[in-house]
């Protein structure tokens, strides 16, 4: 019988999936510099505003969150699992300020570092547009992030939704990367809607 174990259970371990896979290794350079330009259906010649695009997880450790939609609730931005969710759009003006999409409430990261989500503030910090690259290689796409950090962590908050914050040097723990129980890391995508 432990013969048969010893061959069964490496052909079964072939066949198992799992939703877990670990994020690659980025270098993240700043694009748009201070304006809307990286920003998808961004004005070519005004380069200070673009008109909507949504933000999606990509590239998680636990890729059964990657493309969920994110949309702010009360204050703050959240991924749902939830199909029949909307993602809110979003807009770009005044300098590279992030905006509802009726132009009006800005989204800012917390400065609070313990926990650098982002969120309809009054004060905050502007989120910054990324390329990403390994291996010299250009990833597809827009990244959202700031201070040269596009790591972000994703924690299940609910039933069927994660609250999402910046892993900012001094967030939480004492450096970039680090997590807290139950969190995973991941990309914040800008996507036209």
């Amino acid at each position: 019988m432990a013969a048969i174990l010893a061959l069964v259970i490496p052909f079964l371990l072939l066949f198992q999936t799992s939703p877990v896979s670990a994020i690659p290794n980025v270098t993240a350079i700043r694009i748009g510099q201070g304006d809307c330009s990286a920003y998808p259906n961004s004005y070519f010649h005004a380069g200070d505003n673009a008109d909507a695009f949504i933000f999606r997880p990509d590239q998680a450790d636990n890729s059964s969150i990657n493309g969920l939609h994110t949309r702010i609730d009360g204050q703050n931005l959240f991924v749902y699992e939830s199909s029949t969710i909307d993602s809110t759009i979003f807009c770009c003006d005044r300098g590279g300020t992030i905006l509802d999409g009726m132009g009006v409430q800005s989204l800012l990261l917390s400065t609070n570092l313990k926990d650098s989500e982002l969120g309809y503030l009054s004060q905050g910090i502007k989120p910054e547009t990324y390329a990403h690259e390994v291996d010299g290689v250009r990833l597809d796409g827009v990244f959202l992030g700031s201070a040269n950090v596009t790591t972000w962590a994703f924690r299940r908050a609910g039933e069927d939704y994660y609250q999402v914050r910046l892993l900012v040097p001094g967030s939480a723990n004492a450096k970039v990367g680090d997590l807290l129980d139950g969190e995973v890391k991941g990309f914040l995508k800008v996507l036209p809607p």
